[in-house]
């Protein structure tokens, strides 16, 4: 009987000129995607995508300064390198600090070409707040979203379907689409139009855990902010001003009505920052002079309660 024995080594990355880069391909216009190249003994060369793993991608994302991968990338999706295939069989466990901490099976060791290049895509930076939209029908002959932008259903949770909006949004988020669906539990369908037109069918009743069936799509939209946080106030001392109150038009089950409308008054009145205080005044600023008196906990569903504010940037 034949036995075979793997060794896998652990190369540390101290003392050493060792780097790691991502080389997105020409014609992307987004940051935290690309080839993952290597810099060994003065030479950048390429990681092989035997084994490649979303462990893998997270250590490459993280040590570049990246929220989190979104997904890792193989046969040179973001294009071929040039030089040595520098490292194979990577077997990072997401812990790791660099790439070059992964035990892997040793510089140059395999036998692998540049169509095999691995790659990864990472969160540039948080996601905005995400909205539902509603559940609407669609038409495999005339889509209502018009690019199915991946296609998630072999990673499918049936316990927790909802982890799959997740994963949808951040796919979306980084193709800068600012509706997205879920269909047929973990299919991913965008549209980079301005107004998609993700109800040309009618609202539908065939969704359930927020996502659709084979032919509904459950639409989401990005929020037109990003979610700050709970900051303290204090009577003599405001770190914003008050721009509008709508305490009268409070819909207690429905806050984030209340978002909506400080956020169309702030960017009314071209204010970078602005904040929910007492459920239901909006308070705005040009600067983060919100940070003043520091975090508080005293907030509740995205508003804050008395002397606090809950604080969202305008992006769009």
């Amino acid at each position: 009987m034949n036995c075979f024995i793997f060794v896998f080594l652990v190369f540390p990355a101290v003392f050493s000129e060792d780097v790691v880069r991502l080389v997105k391909p020409p014609d992307s216009v987004h940051e935290g995607l690309g080839r993952v190249e290597v810099k060994h003994q003065g030479t950048w060369g390429t990681v092989c995508d035997d084994g490649w793993s979303f462990e893998d991608a997270s250590v490459v994302c993280e040590e570049m300064g990246f929220v989190k991968a979104i997904f890792q990338a193989n046969r040179a999706k973001f294009g071929q390198g040039t030089g040595p295939v520098w490292l194979s069989k990577m077997m990072c466990t997401g812990q790791e600090k660099t790439l070059l901490d992964c035990p892997h099976s040793g510089w140059g060791e395999n036998s692998c070409d540049h169509s095999r290049d691995a790659g990864v895509s990472c969160l540039q930076q948080g996601l905005p707040q995400i909205l539902e939209v509603g559940c609407y029908q669609d038409k495999s002959d005339d889509r209502a979203l018009n690019k199915l932008y991946a296609n998630l259903r072999s990673q499918i949770d049936w316990w927790n379907m909802r982890s799959m909006v997740t994963k949808c949004a951040e796919r979306a988020f980084v193709r800068g689409y600012k509706y997205f669906g879920v269909q047929f539990y973990g299919e991913c369908w965008g549209d980079d139009r301005l107004r998609p037109s993700y109800d040309k069918h009618g609202p539908g009743k065939g969704c359930t855990d927020g996502v659709g069936d084979e032919v509904h799509n459950y639409v989401y939209r990005f929020a037109p902010w990003r979610d700050l946080g709970c900051w303290r106030d204090v009577g003599d001392g405001r770190t914003m001003k008050l721009l509008a109150n709508f305490r009268q038009k409070i819909d207690w089950f429905h806050l984030e009505k209340t978002v909506q409308m400080c956020y169309e008054a702030a960017k009314k009145a071209n204010k970078k920052f602005f904040a929910i205080q007492f459920f239901g005044e909006c308070w705005v600023s040009d600067t983060e002079s919100y940070k003043l008196h520091g975090p508080s906990t005293n907030c509740w569903n995205g508003v804050g309660r008395d002397y606090d504010n809950y604080v969202y940037e305008v992006l769009w």
